[in-house]
């Protein structure tokens, strides 16, 4: 049994898990593509993101709204889901800690960077009904939240289209599709859709590419 300063120290954050499938675009997020994706229903956002450059693909550590101190880890990288029009990607399987502090080492020497952040996010329950985006996964129980956000870092742009899936692990690939279906057989997206020509990638990696390509391996 632990000490109760081991207690305390478990109970001062909050631990969820996802299964995601994002890509990301090298260019501006176009206007039609957020008009589409907002529809009537998108809770948008607007904010600053820091992250520590660390040369790893698996471990994403940033400071959210440039404050609270959130450490990601990728637990397994799953198999390739392919949901047409060029859509394709492995399924990564993800563990957050919020807030993280004590659980990770000073970085203060390390190297960080802003991340200007303007998202639009939805939410799907495992049916593919859509429902009210919350910031509070356990209200939903199961389902998927769908975002896009167009991302720049210095004077570099992009745009990002992602699935993250959570609840009971064996129900997150149905609810990933699920929701896709839901989206993809709404208002017709624009031509062409931008991610069909993007990486598959998650943060860490694409950050690896983007602001430190020296970090990347072969």
């Amino acid at each position: 049994m632990g000490t109760p300063a081991q207690s305390r120290r478990a109970n001062a954050f909050s631990v969820v898990d996802t299964t995601e499938l994002r890509w990301f675009v090298a260019s501006p997020v176009p206007a039609d593509i957020v008009s589409w994706f907002t529809g009537a229903s998108g809770v948008s956002e607007q904010r600053y993101d820091t992250y520590l450059l660390d040369g790893r693909r698996d471990v994403g550590i940033k400071r959210r709204f440039r404050e609270t101190l959130e450490l990601k880890v990728r637990q397994s990288l799953g198999g390739r889901v392919e949901l047409g029009e060029g859509l394709a990607g492995s399924l990564e399987v993800w563990r957050k800690w919020s807030p993280a502090d004590g659980l990770i080492e000073d970085a203060t020497d390390e190297r960080w960077v802003d991340v200007r952040k303007s998202v639009v996010k939805r939410r799907f329950s495992l049916d593919g009904t859509e429902i009210a985006f919350t910031s509070d996964h356990h209200a939903t129980g199961a389902g998927c939240d769908l975002e896009v956000a167009g991302v720049s870092v210095g004077d570099v742009e992009a745009w990002t289209f992602a699935f993250s899936a959570f609840g009971p692990p064996a129900t997150r690939r149905d609810a990933l599709l699920a929701s896709w279906h839901a989206l993809s057989t709404g208002a017709a997206h624009p031509e062409p859709f931008g991610p069909r020509t993007g990486r598959a990638m998650g943060y860490p990696e694409w950050l690896m590419h983007t602001v430190s390509p020296d970090l990347v391996g072969p």
